[in-house]
């Protein structure tokens, strides 16, 4: 029960910063009591004014009994909320809170006293006075963590995922026996950690690792192969100085124009980078070397294959997909935690005929390879792979990780370009490999799709 009563008790509201767009709004519902007559039941309601402490309900020289306060977080920021009671200027603490864009803080006489609700309506505390800060770093480069001064937090867990790596771009080629697709890029491993918070500095530096650029289809010629993504890190700026180390995916092998073996880039370990995709099977990022056909488990990325789909991971990334000499090709291998590998690129023969892409591999599920991005389609009018979900740091997903952009379509069409591979999804999907080109008119093959780049989440409570 909350009763202000008289004038010199005022029930507050304040933040611990400045609102970035919007300040919190509030409505207090109360009965006003005059003696033992209830006289009436009424609101008071308006917005929070940063850390000035707004007046919420002033007494009067009745007795003022509140039953419900609602303090809604319209910031886009999180934003630290205190209720307090003054009482001839000396201030009494109530309940503190922390607010996500969109949660709500309230207090209910009749149900649960003070708790929290989240965007949709459900209950995350009751009464809990422990607030939460959450930090998310997406932008590729260094950063710097400062930890909160609003409240002082016990622990604080670290998530980093790595970037993954572009697929290689398609071979083109108007005489011989084949045209092959680029390799898919591996994904961005999946490393946390939780510390004493006590055990941190004030401020931290960390990376997030740059996904791999796209490389350009090509004209007449073997493509490119696929650029590695970068390590993402939280503690420093090296792999030799960080806490936590996410290792980037390696890039697609170039498709080729000869009827060679081209592997997808293996995934990043929590222990090393993945490697880029060749004529022979890429060994997954440390801690330990594995082959495609046995999978990746703990923190070893996941190897990519001569013969088969890309390796699974567990935490590791997922491999890209490749493709065999006869030009047989494979999806992206999944990975339970790390970013999904890209699909391989369609191929194309002298026949002639068109080999189809395939899918990305998914970040989450079962083991195994595709469910990422939707492969492309070969034939005479080929279309691109689609970028592997999600396909922004804003969009909705169940996974932290993003999964593996399918590959290119091929064509033996004349004047009739490759496609490219999808993009990675963020966070560390690798890229899909782009689609082979075997026509007259000197079109051009499909771009390896880029690798999503990294991110590092920090979380005080």
């Amino acid at each position: 029960m909350i009763i202000v009563n008289g004038s010199s008790q005022i029930l507050q509201a304040v933040m611990s910063a400045a609102a970035t767009t919007t300040n919190p709004n509030y409505f207090v519902s109360y009965i006003d009591i005059n003696g033992t007559a209830l006289v009436q039941s009424n609101n008071s309601q308006g917005a929070l004014n940063g850390n000035t402490a707004v007046n919420m309900l002033s007494g009067t020289t009745d007795q003022l009994k509140v039953s419900q306060i609602d303090i809604y977080n319209v910031d886009t920021v999180v934003q630290t909320i205190t209720v307090q009671m003054s009482v001839s200027s000396t201030i009494y603490k109530l309940f503190q809170a922390t607010l996500l864009p969109n949660e709500s803080l309230h207090y209910s006489e009749n149900a649960n006293g003070w708790f929290k609700t989240t965007a949709a309506g459900l209950i995350v505390t009751g009464s809990n006075t422990n607030p939460t800060n959450v930090q998310l770093f997406n932008t590729a480069g260094n950063f710097t963590w400062t930890k909160p001064t609003s409240f002082t937090p016990s622990y604080v867990q670290v998530i980093c995922i790595g970037a993954g790596g572009s697929g290689g771009s398609g071979g083109s080629g108007t005489s011989g026996t084949i045209c092959q697709g680029g390799g898919g890029g591996g994904g961005g491993a999946y490393a946390s950690k939780v510390f004493n918070a006590a055990d941190l500095a004030s401020s931290v530096s960390g990376v997030v690792g740059t996904g791999g650029a796209s490389v350009a289809g090509v004209n007449a010629s073997v493509g490119t192969v696929g650029n590695a993504g970068t390590a993402s890190m939280f503690g420093g700026t090296t792999q030799a100085t960080a806490y936590v180390f996410a290792g980037g995916g390696g890039g697609g092998a170039l498709g080729g124009v000869t009827g060679v073996i081209g592997t997808g880039g293996s995934g990043g370990g929590t222990g090393g980078n993945g490697n880029n995709g060749t004529t022979a099977a890429a060994a997954g990022g440390l801690p330990g070397t594995v082959n495609a056909a046995t999978g990746a488990t703990g923190g070893q990325g996941a190897g990519s294959s001569t013969t088969a789909a890309g390796g699974a991971a567990e935490y590791g990334g997922g491999a890209g997909g490749g493709h065999t000499a006869a030009a047989a090709v494979f999806a992206g291998g999944t990975s339970l935690y790390g970013g999904g590998g890209g699909g391989a690129g369609g191929c194309a023969t002298a026949s002639p005929a068109v080999v189809q892409p395939t899918a990305g591999g998914a970040s989450g599920g079962a083991p195994g390879s595709g469910g990422g991005g939707a492969a492309g389609s070969s034939g005479s009018s080929p279309t691109v792979g689609s970028p592997g979900t999600p396909t922004s740091s804003g969009s909705e997903s169940t996974t932290l990780a993003g999964s593996g952009g399918g590959g290119g379509g091929s064509t033996v069409t004349a004047s009739t370009a490759g496609k490219a591979g999808g993009a990675g999804g963020f966070a560390g999907g690798g890229g899909g490999g782009g689609g082979a080109n075997f026509s007259a008119g000197g079109q051009l093959s499909g771009a390896g799709g880029a690798g999503g780049d990294g991110a590092v989440w920090v979380i005080c409570w």
